[in-house]
């Protein structure tokens, strides 16, 4: 355990000027910052990271992000697995935007249950991602990567794989806990895991 998280310290200093980079670029709460990630997050599960950003850098720059119908959306995700059902929900979170700003300066853990039960597409693990995203602080993203890391030192019992809600909240405490041992902000920790676990050079959100 110590030689594996000892490897991860010097990893993130190694990391760490762009690790904060990303998260103070993340500190924004206009329309096109918010539903971008809110896109992004709905587009990453079983897709990889680089992918979904790319799609949604396209839409920004092809000034589609919020008037794409559900055919154009359909054609910017041909990269992407899943794409018609998650053109479905890209258009059905557009319409709840309004909401989703009322509530994002409420209470962090009703907001996210509120993302949870109202955002199709969203579950525990991408309501934090997509918090995370938009600069909100204290949260994980209980992904494989952040999996299979805490199993190797002894944090995580189960492997990796789909997590029941009781599951993802034991370990988003421990992995809390093993942020606080460790004094790296959980939203740093997170990204560092990430990157240390992946293998890919850059950081896509």
């Amino acid at each position: 355990m110590k030689i594996e998280v000892n490897k991860l310290l010097e990893f993130y200093e190694n990391k760490k000027v762009g690790i904060r980079k990303f998260i103070r670029t993340c500190d924004m709460k206009d329309d096109e910052c918010l539903f971008g990630e809110l896109c992004f997050c709905i587009l990453t599960p079983q897709s990889r990271a680089r992918n979904c950003r790319e799609v949604v850098d396209k839409l920004k720059a092809d000034k589609k992000l919020f008037t794409a119908d559900l055919e154009e959306i359909r054609n910017y995700l041909k990269r992407v697995r899943f794409p018609e059902r998650k053109a479905v929900y890209i258009i059905e979170a557009r319409k709840k935007l309004p909401e989703i700003k009322r509530r994002i300066n409420g209470d962090p853990k009703e907001f996210r249950e509120w993302l949870i039960e109202n955002i199709r597409g969203i579950g525990l693990k991408e309501s934090s991602h997509f918090m995370r995203n938009v600069g909100f602080k204290g949260l994980t993203i209980i992904d494989v990567h952040i999996q299979n890391f805490l199993r190797r030192i002894g944090y995580n019992e189960k492997g990796s794989g789909s997590l029941t809600k009781k599951q993802y909240i034991e370990l988003e405490n421990k992995f809390l806990r093993l942020s606080k041992e460790l004094k790296i902000p959980p939203e740093e920790l997170d990204i560092a895991i990430w990157l240390y676990q992946s293998g890919e050079k850059e950081f896509y959100g």
